[in-house]
């Protein structure tokens, strides 16, 4: 990646993905944003990937949002800049959500306006005790936009409400109490658990990961019967995978299955 901002390894079919600007607290330039968007993408190729996990370098922050550093001036180019800035981090968000695999994030420190939302996108979330949560935008006079559709899907429209009009931070036990966080762990802790979770996921079968969460977005907002129709179907296709029949192949033989990814 360009300047190491971002930073990869794989290991148990697990890739890590650190945003590494630790003395920016992890802001997200564009070119961040653009390479997150290319690594998400490659992740949905690679057979050696079955969960992507998010976090941040250093111990402070995970990420603080977007780095807007020199769009505040009023004129037509950085208005440019702005909207372009706007898209990638929307991009972001998209790629999470059209990711063919689960991706949890541990966040480990702040997780404020964008970093909150990519925080909020993922599918599982777990933070340290020293984290903190927030939607200051309020704060400067602005609104947080584009973390809204990631927070009303997590947390609901109280919570979110509270947050954007508060401009407040809430603590880890506070944000596992709106719906936000799966688990809080001990700062010294975070990484060791969210890694034990993400290798006992990838030991599952990932078709059956691939097919059933790509299901759960589909039915959100769906008219409830027809959820039902469209999940009949998703139950019969997921049945006459090779990686379904393995798996009751293997449980039937009392062995552990192994998984071909079809």
């Amino acid at each position: 990646m360009r300047e190491n901002h971002i930073l990869v390894s794989i290991e148990d079919y697990v890739a890590t993905i650190t945003l590494n600007r630790p003395h920016k607290h992890n802001a997200l330039t564009g070119e961040m944003m653009e390479d997150f968007v290319s690594l998400l993408n490659e992740m949905n190729d690679r057979s050696d990937v079955r969960v992507s996990m998010i976090t941040g370098a250093g111990e402070k922050s995970f990420c603080s949002g977007a780095d807007l550093g020199g769009m505040s001036e009023n004129n037509e180019q950085h208005i440019l800049n702005y909207k372009a800035h706007v898209t990638k981090y929307k991009n972001c968000l998209l790629a999470i959500r059209h990711l063919k695999k689960p991706i949890i994030a541990a966040v480990n420190g702040y997780a404020l306006a964008g970093g909150l939302g990519l925080a909020a996108a993922c599918d599982i979330t777990f933070a340290n005790e020293s984290a903190q949560f927030g939607a200051p935008e309020i704060n400067v006079g602005l609104w947080g936009m584009m973390i809204s559709a990631p927070l009303l899907q997590t947390i609901g429209p109280k919570n979110t409400y509270e947050l954007f009009y508060t401009g407040k931070k809430v603590n880890a036990l506070e944000a596992k109490e709106m719906g936000l966080l799966n688990a809080v762990y001990p700062d010294r802790e975070l990484m060791q658990e969210a890694a034990q979770f993400a290798r006992q996921l990838a030991k599952r079968n990932p078709t059956a990961l691939t097919l059933g969460r790509e299901a759960m977005q589909m039915i959100q907002g769906m008219d409830y019967e027809k959820s039902l129709n469209y999940l009949r179907d998703q139950v019969v296709i997921l049945g006459e995978t090779k990686d379904s029949k393995e798996g009751m192949n293997a449980f039937l033989e009392k062995r552990e299955p192994i998984w071909s990814g079809r």
